[in-house]
């Protein structure tokens, strides 16, 4: 939402990055405002922007991807169109959405893209018709689920930073497999250790009975 001129004072690094990659482009771009605004990102989503303004995180997800997951962000990232973000800090709603009652509702109501035909979260389809539990947003079980959604959240990305091997998607790969009973290869064994995906299962077991 700057000036051009607030752009330069501010950010003068930033100013001539753009002035000299982006400008030719945008000179000769046919839309208006892509011309006059050449400083300006192209779908800057403000009323996104309005909704995060003030909270220390929010909830995003990556709208194709194997499995559903969804985390907490800080404020200070800025998502991109690859990402579905909801604009709430309360761990209540993180809990909700991590369960697998929510997950399976949106396996079914989303769509599939692409060569592993990977699910999709649209949320006009998966997010807004979803019947969100009325619940005492201070009474005992919310309380629960925040818990328990705090704690799958923090033990995700603890074990991220000490394992770069433990991603999301090899992480839950090997809770899927654990779930099913299947025996692990070497690599996954590697993965369960790295991510203690046991203690990940359990906490998402107990989400889930609290969901």
């Amino acid at each position: 939402g700057l000036s051009e001129a607030e752009v330069r004072s501010q950010y003068p690094e930033v100013y001539q990055w753009v002035l000299e990659r982006v400008k030719p482009e945008r000179d000769v771009n046919r839309r208006t405002r892509l011309r006059e605004q050449w400083w300006v990102f192209g779908e800057p989503r403000q009323g996104l922007r309005a909704a995060l303004n003030g909270l220390p995180r929010y909830i995003a997800t990556v709208e194709t991807a194997k499995h559903r997951v969804f985390t907490f962000l800080d404020a200070a990232i800025l998502p991109d169109h690859k990402l579905v973000a909801i604009a709430t800090a309360d761990a209540l709603h993180l809990g909700v959405l991590s369960s697998r009652l929510h997950v399976e509702w949106a396996l079914a109501a989303g769509g599939r893209l692409g060569v592993g035909n990977d699910p999709v979260y649209s949320k006009s389809r998966c997010f807004d018709p979803f019947p969100f539990p009325d619940l005492n947003p201070t009474g005992a079980l919310a309380e629960r689920i925040r818990a328990l959604a705090e704690q799958i959240d923090a033990h995700r990305k603890t074990r991220q930073a000490a394992h770069p091997d433990a991603t999301l998607t090899a992480t839950y790969n090997v809770l899927e497999k654990l779930r099913s009973g299947a025996a692990l290869t070497a690599k996954e064994k590697v993965v369960h250790e790295h991510g203690l995906v046991g203690v990940l299962k359990s906490l998402h077991d107990e989400l889930d009975a609290a969901v």
